[in-house]
């Protein structure tokens, strides 16, 4: 099966559709994205490409200086690549449920081609000995085979006789080749192209990472504690020729000659100019995980948070040409208006923007933030912090962040979450019941009590007199005078509050543990349900209007990144894209406009633009497609008029293909009863449309 994918950088789709598989965004910080890069390679010339998680691909034309990062057309955390020439490359990734997938490009990037698509092929590494004859293996002992180039591949796991995680792969010719595996007695050898396999030794007992040959006879191999073993007779014997005590895998080898090579742990980068004696090791602080080498010397290291790190001329010193890149994460975003906004998050990290996220800039207090829980944004040039350190603290620019200054509000409590309904008065919130209200726009502030005696986790004010307070437990208490009396709100079957917003005295929504939502237009006497989203303890919501809002965050990563409404709750959609962390902050303008904040130090923008209506129905090319019905129960109809559908897929919310037909006519019907009750995303050419099956 193959599936032609076409890549834009950075370009919003123009078409119109609803609840994409993956839906375009612009990814704003930091610039070339915040997942793992788990492999890079040079491919000619100045030109470098770093594959990794969450369908990442970077492409650089200039020795590494810039990249292009590829809009992600796939979930899968891409893990290995082979160059075959300038032009022709192949990447294989997995998800952690097992569903393998190769892709390969003839012109160098540009457009990408599914060759091999399977939900039980977590697969790893990818190498061709010759035009035709290609490997791939992976987790649980997965290894597959093609004879023509790429285009299908057979599999050979129930009869290579090898076990474990099957980490990296190499042939020296068609039927020669070797494996590494995480498990002990680590390094495998096949003559009889994959058939059979034999130990070649065991590296004392731990795993072998990477493999490498440089030619026929000489190669290279990367094992656990920083172990680089090398052999000159084409694998018959291996020498080791490191004694370094790190208790780090060797993940990466790569080349630039024969002689001068380099080898990547999660903390150092061994270097040879002789190919037999290393040292030269440079500390990069952690979390290193693959790297590539030039012949001019130009040496590009990947990390697990996005890092690309450049070192030129066989450098010993590098620099991260993704600086905004890190393992922090941000938790709030908050916007004053189109131009101006902040986010929050760990560590020295409180960013501004003037330009509407195009670009943001780092605004440091000179004291170190351990947590930014919440913050309020009161101007361009003015914000108040809420910290979640061991001291009850808040942090105030009013100067765009050239300068802060800071007030204890408790010597013992967190502070966890922060509202300012105009610019002058501010409630602030946090452990152990502690309230505080401000009417000089934080200058100084005065302690109140809201009756709440466990850690209050959330407050809202709609106006200076009338807002809400929310407890670990999910209690809700009302003030309507500024918080010198409160009242404690009812709702049954509302279960855990973990947010809460309004619009204004009368209409507000609530969302719980399990994240379902509860709206209510009489200022909280009564809630009633409004749906319920695909998050699990969600960590931030936001309404634009009435009927309008957006719900983020989970503790596990959730394939819906987004759940949003634009009906009062009465149903759900979900913004699905290739970004492998659990939001933890949204803000939005409008459905164009929706900005997401999360871990590694993300901030995203995406929009739900152009909601497709109940029916299904998109323009096509001046065609109507449609889908029915839907939901669907035996049989599901598509309809494109008088234009040949060609391509046809459906697929279910964790991705996997479940259906797929190629060469379709203009009106097709597909028979669904055999499939589970549920939502499916159908593609048809470009555009996707989403499907319930009863």
């Amino acid at each position: 099966m193959k599936l032609k994918i076409y890549i834009l950088f950075f370009i919003l789709c123009g078409y119109n559709i609803q609840a994409q598989t993956l839906t375009p965004f612009t990814w704003q910080h930091p610039q070339y994205g915040g997942h793992a890069l788990n492999c890079t390679r040079w491919i000619n010339a100045q030109k470098f490409i770093a594959v990794g998680d969450a369908g990442t691909i970077n492409l650089s034309s200039d020795d590494g200086a810039t990249w292009q990062r590829v809009q992600p057309f796939t979930i899968v955390d891409f893990k290995g690549i082979f160059i075959k020439d300038s032009l022709t490359f192949f990447i294989v990734g997995s998800l952690e449920n097992g569903k393998g997938e190769i892709y390969k490009t003839v012109d160098a990037g540009e457009t990408w081609e599914m060759v091999f698509n399977n939900i039980t092929m977590p697969l790893k590494d990818i190498h061709f000995p010759n035009d035709s004859i290609g490997y791939c293996v992976g987790k649980n002992s997965r290894i597959v085979k093609t004879i023509d180039g790429g285009d299908t591949w057979n599999d050979l796991t129930n009869v290579s006789s090898i076990s474990g995680t099957l980490n990296t792969v190499w042939f020296l010719n068609s039927d020669t080749g070797y494996v590494g595996r995480s498990s002990s007695f680590s390094m495998y050898k096949t003559s009889n192209g994959g058939l059979s396999w034999s130990q070649v030794f065991g590296y004392g007992g731990t795993g072998c990472y990477t493999i490498k040959f440089l030619n026929d006879t000489l190669g290279y191999a990367g094992a656990y504690n920083s172990r680089v073993y090398r052999t000159t007779n084409a694998g018959l014997t291996w020498a080791q020729q490191t004694a370094f005590q790190t208790n780090e895998e060797i993940s990466a080898i790569d080349f630039s000659d024969l002689s001068r090579g380099l080898a990547v742990t999660e903390s150092y980068i061994y270097r040879t100019t002789n190919g037999i004696n290393w040292g030269g090791t440079t500390f990069l602080g952690g979390n290193k995980v693959s790297g590539a080498f030039s012949p001019t010397g130009t040496i590009i290291v990947g990390d697990t948070h996005g890092g690309i790190f450049k070192g030129a001329n066989f450098a010993t010193t590098y620099n991260n040409v993704n600086p905004q890149s890190g393992l922090q994460v941000f938790r709030r975003i908050k916007f004053v208006d189109a131009q101006n906004g902040w986010v929050g998050g760990e560590g020295y990290n409180i960013l501004k923007t003037n330009n509407g996220g195009n670009t943001w800039t780092v605004t440091n207090p000179t004291t170190y933030i351990d947590y930014v829980n919440d913050l309020a944004a009161i101007s361009a040039s003015k914000i108040i912090v809420a910290t979640g350190s061991s001291e009850g603290k808040v942090y105030m620019t009013t100067n765009g962040g050239t300068t802060y200054t800071s007030q204890t509000l408790s010597t013992t409590n967190r502070l966890t979450a922060i509202s300012f309904p105009t610019a002058s008065t501010g409630y602030v919130v946090g452990y152990n019941g502690i309230a505080f209200k401000t009417v000089n726009g934080g200058t100084s502030y005065t302690p109140i009590s809201t009756g709440i005696t466990s850690n209050i986790t959330e407050v809202f004010f709609v106006t200076h007199l009338y807002g809400f307070v929310v407890s670990e437990f999910g209690e809700i208490k009302k003030t309507i005078d500024g918080g010198l009396t409160w009242s404690t709100l009812s709702g049954s079957g509302m279960g855990t509050t973990k947010q809460i917003f309004f619009t204004d005295i009368s209409n507000g929504y609530t969302v719980n543990g399990n994240g379902e939502v509860f709206r209510t237009t009489d200022g909280g006497n009564i809630f009633v349900s409004a749906g319920q989203t695909c998050l699990q303890t969600p960590f931030d919501m936001q309404f634009i209007n009435d009927s309008t809002g957006f719900v983020v965050g989970s503790f596990t990563n959730a394939f819906c990144d987004i759940s949003y409404t634009t009906n009062y709750g009465s149903t759900w959609q979900s913004i699905n894209l290739p970004y492998a962390y659990a939001g933890w902050g949204v803000f939005a303008f409008d459905t164009a406009n929706v900005y997401l904040v999360g871990q590694n130090q993300s901030i995203i923008k995406v929009g739900t633009n152009g909601v497709i209506t109940e029916l299904q129905k998109i323009q096509l090319s001046k065609n109507e497609l449609l889908l029915y019905p839907n939901p669907a129960n035996n049989q599901l109809t598509v309809d494109n008029g008088q234009v040949k559908i060609g391509t046809f897929t459906i697929l279910n919310t964790l991705g996997e293909i479940v259906f797929y037909k190629q060469n379709c006519i203009a009106l097709e019907s597909i028979d669904v009863s055999g499939f589970a009750s549920g939502v499916y995303f159908v593609r048809v050419n470009e555009h996707t449309l989403k499907m319930v099956k009863e």
